[in-house]
């Protein structure tokens, strides 16, 4: 478990652990984007693990299992990428794609108090 008061590297390419503490850090989330498309990144994961059991489990179908599988990394790597994008676009990332977890944790609390205490505001 990644300590959430530090930051961590983050690339195009997340892992399951960059993924779980982003959940962790992000656990009062204004906006389920983020949450949606952790979500399918880790649903996408498994089906890919699914489809590469099958290739053994039952190889009359292995052509297809592996064009599956091929078409599920394609779709991991889109939404690994979209996930790194949207960190950037929030400005979550430094200089050196260092995503402070501590800081993604105290910016989505704040939005989130602040639609508590405003929930008319259109901010």
């Amino acid at each position: 478990m990644i300590d959430p008061k530090q930051t961590i590297q983050i690339s195009s390419e997340l892992t399951d652990e960059h993924l779980l503490a982003i959940c962790d850090a992000a656990d009062v989330i204004a906006c389920e984007c983020p949450s949606y498309l952790v979500r399918l990144l880790n649903d996408v994961r498994e089906f890919r693990r699914y489809t590469n059991e099958c290739i053994e489990r039952f190889p009359s179908d292995a052509e297809t299992h592996h064009w599956l599988s091929s078409r599920a990394n394609q779709v991991e790597m889109l939404l690994s990428l979209t996930i790194y994008e949207l960190l950037q676009k929030e400005n979550l990332l430094d200089e050196n794609n260092q995503l402070n977890l501590q800081q993604l944790s105290d910016r989505n609390r704040a939005i989130a108090l602040s639609k508590a205490l405003h929930p008319y505001s259109s901010k």
